[in-house]
């Protein structure tokens, strides 16, 4: 049996390239049953076959968890009437601490910041450890009273 990736003659059954170490065979993501690399479509099914690439394999092998997270969004009040009077490298400075005032804060409570837009800033707690009072009042609560203290 031929490599497909570098035409190495490997022996029959073998499911690596003793070369290259490419796969040889290719499992129908539908049906699972093994196909040669040569062909486009299950010779079982009909379902089409692409070669999967490693980071799609392990996206496809990691396991999957629902979690109960909290997202905290959060924006400048009075951003619009700073900009207007502000020069714009001045108001660049100024978001620059305070987004770097909540970046701390976040990341103290163990949190992650998914996002900023503007004057705003997205951030999720719970993820990928959780706490028992992430989605309680009191750690919330806590979080946004720095939050503004930062500020």
């Amino acid at each position: 049996m031929k490599c497909p990736k570098c035409q190495f003659s490997n022996r029959e059954g073998a499911k690596f390239c003793k070369e290259c170490g490419h796969e040889i065979e290719i499992v129908c993501p539908q049906c699972g049953v093994i196909n040669l690399p040569s062909g486009k479509f299950c010779d079982n099914c009909g379902k089409g076959l692409k070669e999967i690439s490693p980071t799609e394999k392990t996206i496809l092998l990691a396991k999957s968890e629902r979690k109960n997270v909290t997202v905290l969004f959060s924006d400048i009040s009075g951003y619009t009437a700073m900009t207007e009077k502000l020069d714009p490298e001045e108001t660049k400075e100024i978001m620059g601490k305070i987004f770097g005032e909540i970046s701390s804060v976040i990341s103290k409570y163990e949190g992650f910041i998914e996002k900023y837009v503007g004057d705003a800033v997205m951030a999720i707690f719970g993820v990928p450890k959780s706490h028992e009072d992430d989605l309680g009042c009191e750690r919330n609560s806590r979080d946004s009273f720095i939050h503004q203290s930062a500020i």
